[in-house]
């Protein structure tokens, strides 16, 4: 019974917040640049294939 408040939130960190922001934005740049590379070899096989 010496801690009150068991359910209290954790203080907030804001460099692990930024850490794991940055980390997110990471990830969405590498899968943007490989769907775009994706979109990029089907376009480029279609006009070879088609022709």
């Amino acid at each position: 019974m010496t801690d009150p408040t068991p359910d209290a939130p954790e203080p907030f960190d804001e460099a692990e917040y930024r850490r794991r922001q940055r980390s997110r934005a990471n990830l969405m740049a590498v899968l943007l640049f490989a769907l775009a590379l994706l979109f990029f070899f089907i376009t480029i096989a279609k006009m070879t294939v088609l022709k």
